[in-house]
């Protein structure tokens, strides 16, 4: 895999609001709040993002690993090939697959459309 970056760690909140508030206080991230609770609020610059959820219990959500569509691809293929267990997504900033490692962290393969 051709691993360009790690592009976000999603994280769920117990309070959306005020660990937005904390993390414009304290390290002077801001995003735009929404009431979507399972849509992320993106804080931070494009490609080094941190995604606040609300709609699970507070934790890690998921690891976002950035690279390019081939190599997304021959993930695809070893993940079928595996019979890991997978789903694909279409945003409107990229093309995600996410599946679980085998301690149930979620990874996030994406390919940038921006």
């Amino acid at each position: 895999m051709n691993l360009i970056r790690i592009d976000h760690v999603s994280l769920n909140t117990a309070d959306r609001r005020a660990t937005h508030a904390w993390y414009a206080e304290v390290l002077g991230l801001h995003g735009t709040l929404h009431d979507q609770l399972d849509e992320p609020v993106f804080l931070g610059a494009g490609g080094a993002q941190l995604g606040l959820f609300g709609d699970r219990r507070p934790g890690v959500r998921h690891v976002a690993l950035a690279t390019d569509a081939r190599s997304q691809e021959r993930i695809v293929a070893r993940l079928d090939a595996l019979a890991v267990p997978y789903r694909a997504e279409d945003h409107s900033a990229s093309h995600s697959v996410y599946f679980a490692d085998p301690d149930g962290a979620m990874l996030e393969v994406m390919v940038p459309t921006r």
